[in-house]
């Protein structure tokens, strides 16, 4: 069967599929670089952003990182029981604020070298002109969204 020019061109520039795959690329990296302290960048990112933010609503949060309630209450779960994050009582009796604990600000530091590491070797790889590009990108939609949580 011939494939038809449109569905070629689907393949070879869907913007979605290169972002997914290079989203891979990059937790892969991240990710391998943080096993050996028991956690995925993604818990890293939400303790980083709490810490900057902090105290926030896990609403604001999810908003704030474009993450869905469950995406980040499974990830939340990890951080409050290892004590790097914990609640205090919000403004009504329904809600709470997440704030980074002092174990968990310590512990950001002392991931501080992995990550300038992992930093390096990703703007290597990728390139720093992409790089630069990628993080305005981010910083625009963020500003239109308010000031940014991570």
């Amino acid at each position: 069967m011939s494939v038809p020019p449109k569905v070629r061109q689907m393949a070879r520039e869907c913007v979605a599929v290169r972002t997914r795959l290079l989203n891979r690329l990059v937790t892969g990296v991240c990710d391998a670089g943080l096993r050996p302290f028991g956690v995925r960048v993604a818990q890293v990112n939400i303790l980083c952003a709490v810490a900057n933010s902090g105290p926030i609503t896990p609403t604001d949060l999810a908003a704030a990182l474009v993450l869905d309630k469950s995406t980040l209450s499974r990830d939340m779960a990890k951080l409050l029981e290892k004590g790097w994050v914990e609640t205090q009582p919000g403004e009504d009796a329904r809600s709470h604020l997440l704030t980074a604990t002092p174990a968990g600000v310590a512990f950001l530091e002392q991931l501080h070298p992995i990550w300038a590491k992992t930093q390096k070797r990703l703007i290597d790889r990728l390139g720093p002109v992409l790089v630069a590009a990628m993080s305005e990108t981010v910083n625009d939609i963020w500003s239109e969204q308010g000031e940014p949580a991570a």
